[in-house]
């Protein structure tokens, strides 16, 4: 009896512990591959990919790479960014690092800064919650661009299909404005989040929210040791 109960005791103490998959991509080697779409021609746009390097438990560490239409790199090519998984699966990632990091791959050597600017994706978010907004300044050659990412709304579970599967998403909406010398946008943003995976589908609109874009998840390239062990089947 003692022993059930120190058991019992110890389930119900660890049971609000334990957490769900969090809405990011922890498996070192898989690779994400994505293609954006203009909404007036449906033309290739770009070719989005991210590729997990590592992950220790608390961040991962993975890197994206954007190409033209033609195959040209984006932004200085591969670049470097982390995302921090905390232990109740709440996923977080600094915006203004995420900046910092495409513009060192293009101003190699330049003085960069970047206020810290952390945007939450709650393990546990429901439709109708509202999720904290985040800003950046940042600083390079004497300039400053300030980036605003707010009006953060859960709006609803979807399911949707992609090139890569069908998905059960949690879709969040975000207001994105973007304000540097002689570069102003001021979006709406659709992320269709996974957990385990991350987005599938990005949807960008005007202010007006006139859809402008689509960016979709195609393929996922598993690690090899993952294909190993499913006898190479997808």
């Amino acid at each position: 009896m003692k022993k059930a109960f120190l058991l019992l005791t110890t389930l119900l103490f660890t049971l609000p512990l334990l957490a769900g998959e969090p809405y990011f991509c922890t498996r070192t080697g898989t690779k994400l591959h994505y293609e954006r779409y203009k909404a007036k021609d449906h033309k290739l746009a770009q070719t989005t990919l991210f590729e997990i390097d590592a992950y220790d438990g608390s961040q991962v560490h993975y890197a994206i790479s954007l190409k033209k239409a033609n195959g040209s790199d984006m932004f200085g090519g591969r670049s470097l960014q982390t995302a921090y998984i905390a232990a109740n699966g709440d996923v977080t990632m600094d915006f203004g690092q995420t900046v910092k990091g495409f513009l060192r791959n293009m101003f190699p050597g330049m003085k960069i800064t970047a206020t810290e600017s952390r945007a939450l994706l709650p393990e546990n978010m429901q439709p109708g919650d509202t999720l904290p907004e985040t800003h950046c300044t940042v600083k390079i050659a004497g300039f400053s661009a300030n980036f605003d990412v707010t009006e953060r709304t859960v709006l609803r579970r979807e399911q949707i299909t992609t090139p890569a599967g069908t998905f059960d998403c949690m879709v969040v909406r975000e207001r994105k404005q973007e304000n540097a010398p002689l570069h102003h946008h001021d979006n709406w943003l659709d992320n269709y989040y996974v957990p385990g995976l991350g987005y599938v589908r990005h949807d960008k609109y005007d202010k007006n929210l006139r859809l402008q874009e689509s960016e979709v998840l195609i393929s996922i390239e598993k690690p090899a040791a993952a294909l190993a062990a499913s006898d190479g089947r997808p």
